[in-house]
């Protein structure tokens, strides 16, 4: 009998599966899944592979479509990145006048300073708008409601455009770069799907491999993990 711990091992997880192989592979495998969707049984597992596939390929695209930024959705989001840092600028006079520079509501602000808003960048914005969000919201008294309107707008606009801008960008494959951890992503989908199509057609092993195509990732066709047969002892011997 095959060693169970092999079955909760993520077989994905290894660098003998080029980037290539398991962008293919996983591209067979989502083709697999839409086709065999009928009953709309497999979305989730679509709508999340999906995900992780373009974390770490880039978005996914009709036929001979080359991934591409959309240039007016970049623009509108940075532009809203852009009037945030001015107005937390502007604004800071006010948090200084009504709370004074030293004090606990002033660093609830600006505990770096102004300078942190307006060197931020991608990576930290939206943190930075919630955390002026969620300081505004607790001093809202004192500052009014016009300067809680507008922070909450600023973040919720830049959400909205941060998230239509991403459905948008995709990569070109020769030009990508990737982290292990992208890759952690689609190798762990990619191995929960293993494990949930096996558990939906039990011991139909035939039916399990509807999904898959194994030719994009296995070394020469060879099982280089199965276990080798142990010859059955003779208790009389």
């Amino acid at each position: 009998m095959i060693d169970l711990k092999k079955l909760f091992k993520n077989h994905f997880d290894t660098d003998k599966i080029s980037d290539d192989n398991m962008k293919k592979f996983a591209e067979t495998h989502l083709e697999r899944l839409s086709a065999n969707n009928g009953t709309a049984q497999f979305t989730t597992m679509i709508t999340a592979t999906t995900n992780a596939y373009t974390a770490y390929f880039g978005a996914m695209a009709n036929e001979d479509t080359k991934y591409a930024i959309q240039q007016g959705l970049t623009v509108t989001m940075n532009n809203i990145v852009e009037n945030f840092k001015n107005f937390a600028s502007q604004k800071e006079g006010i948090v200084f006048g009504n709370f004074g520079k030293g004090s606990a509501q002033y660093q609830e602000f600006y505990p770096n300073g102004v300078t942190e808003y307006r060197q931020a960048n991608l990576a930290n914005i939206e943190t930075l708008m919630t955390r002026y969000v969620g300081a505004v919201d607790r001093h809202q008294i004192t500052l009014g409601p016009s300067m809680q309107t507008a922070s909450q707008i600023f973040l919720t606009d830049f959400k909205n455009a941060r998230k239509a801008q991403l459905e948008k960008i995709g990569e070109v494959s020769a030009q990508k770069t990737t982290t292990s951890t992208n890759r952690d992503v689609i190798e762990n989908e990619l191995m929960r799907n293993v494990h949930l199509i096996a558990s939906m057609f039990i011991g139909d092993v035939d039916r399990c491999m509807d999904f898959f195509d194994q030719s994009f990732i296995r070394s020469n066709g060879k099982d280089d993990e199965e276990e080798t047969p142990v010859e059955p002892t003779n208790p009389n011997a």
